[in-house]
Order: C-alpha cells, then structure tokens, then sequence
C-alpha cells in the first residue's frame, strides 16, 4: 500500500473489471477504519475523502475515469466532488446529497482526525447520464443513500448499505427498519458479484444481503420485546448487542451499538403518535 500525502495510503486491486481502490489515512488506520472506490468501465463509485484527493486525481488520469456516480453525502464518500468538478468529470448524484454537500455540516473532531475536513461544493456540476448504470434509492444508512447496479455485467455497488451480516453499530442517524427494506430491495436484483465500499468484494452477494436484512429484523424484534418489558437501553446492548464497541468512546456516541436500540425505541415511538394522534405534542 503506498503513502499518499496527509499520511493517506492507497492501493489499487484489480477484480476482473473492477478496479479496487483501497484507502486509508494514519488516523483510520490505527482504528481499522478505510474505504474504497471501485471503477467500472471509466465509471468511478464514490470518491473518497477530502485528504485522499491527490490519490483520486491520479486515479481518475490513470484509471480513465470519464465520470463519477456518488452514492451519498459521507464524507468518506463524497468528499471530492469539488476536485470532480474542477477536473471536469461528469457527477451523478442525487438532489438531496447535492444539497448536504452544497450546505456542508460540521463534522465532530474524530471524523475530521480520520477523513478531514470535506469543503461545501461550490463548483458547478457537469450532470452525468452512466450508461448501463442504474441508481436505485436505498435510505436507512442515510437519507439520501443509494447503490449502484450494472446490469451489464451484474454488478451492484453497494455503498454503506451492507457492511456486514452482523454490524451492530449505527450512526445516530440510521434507520435500521428501512436498511431491512433497501437490503431485500437489493437483494432482489440478484446480483452476481457485490462490492462493499468498506468490506470490499463480497462473496454470495444474494445470500448476504438477505442473511443482513433477516438477521437485523429478528435484532429489530429482540431489542421491541425487551423494550416492551422495561429493560434499560444499556442492558439491552448488553444483552442483544453483545456489549459496546470502543468506537462509541471515541465518537462521543455518534457511532455506537446504542444508535440500533435508540433507533428502534424512535421508530416506535413514531408509531404510535401515528396510531394515535392524542400522543402529538
């Protein structure tokens, strides 16, 4: 794996026709944490983080990129669109992330010690048509989040929505019950071959997006059920959750196992102000 600036390494594995572009700064490295781009036919799926934008310059010259599909506003995904626009390559990217990037949140001090500080897009953006490429909105991880499908070759671009069978930590954001549906809606494309932007190339893509989206419902339902029966959210992550991770530690609880059962209590409580408009503050 080669240094970069900014302490940020890269490496580029080949997958028949895809390229893997594996990267990671100092900070990530030492907690494990890394993403990667992926590049299909000139076609690149995200483009990494702001501190990495020498290595997507170079990538984007020597993997003949000819336009760029973002799968959502992270800035580990999306933190070069400006360095996109400034090169002149095409972006695909929905309305919503566009505007998150366009209105730049702050981010708390370890993202920033781990992917750097993303500027708010000022650049104009050349719209990019990816023949054979289909976008298909996938929300529960973000809003806005989406992967990304060639039928081509039956290939899908996962983005954050899998990240593993039995990924227990959540953003504080997340949507658990809606990353259930978008698993089976992706599950549904039978894609042949999947690639997570964290986890890399996944093998039996169908079998383990559905093995996700049945293992995190039955979760759904031990985390209702103990709810329902008074129990606290720390010993429900004790119990269910198998106990927190150190990364709720370092996140200040932005990212934690704690979002899943916080997630979950929110969603109910959603629903029964549905049911019941009396509940409505």
């Amino acid at each position: 794996m080669a240094n970069g600036r900014a302490g940020v390494k890269a490496a580029i594995e080949r997958h028949g026709d895809v390229h893997r572009l594996r990267m990671t700064s100092a900070a990530g490295q030492a907690v494990g944490i890394g993403v990667n781009i992926h590049v299909l036919r000139g076609v690149m799926i995200d483009c990494g983080f702001h501190r990495a934008r020498a290595i997507i310059a170079n990538a984007v010259r020597t993997l003949g990129v000819h336009g760029a599909i973002v799968t959502h506003y992270h800035e580990d995904h999306a933190g070069n669109v400006n360095l996109l626009a400034e090169l002149d390559v095409p972006v695909s990217l929905r309305a919503d992330t566009e505007a998150a990037l366009r209105n730049q949140a702050a981010i708390r001090l370890y993202r920033r010690a781990v992917w750097g500080t993303p500027p708010a897009l000022v650049r104009d953006v050349v719209p990019f048509v990816a023949d054979g490429f289909e976008c298909i909105h996938t929300p529960g991880h973000s809003s806005d989040h989406q992967i990304v499908f060639d039928r081509e070759t039956g290939t899908l671009f996962s983005g954050d929505l899998w990240l593993g069978i039995r990924a227990r930590i959540l953003h504080a954001s997340e949507n658990p019950r809606q990353i259930v549906e978008s698993l089976r809606i992706a599950a549904a494309l039978n894609p042949e071959r999947m690639f997570d932007a964290h986890r890399g190339p996944v093998s039996n893509p169908v079998r383990s997006l559905l093995a996700k989206a049945d293992w995190m419902a039955t979760t759904i339902g031990e985390i209702e059920r103990r709810a329902a029966e008074g129990w606290s959210d720390a010993r429900i992550v004790k119990e269910v959750l198998g106990g927190e991770e150190v990364a709720a530690l370092f996140s200040g609880g932005e990212y934690a196992r704690a979002n899943f059962v916080k997630a979950v209590r929110r969603e109910n409580s959603a629903k029964g102000e549905e049911r019941d408009p009396s509940l409505r503050s």
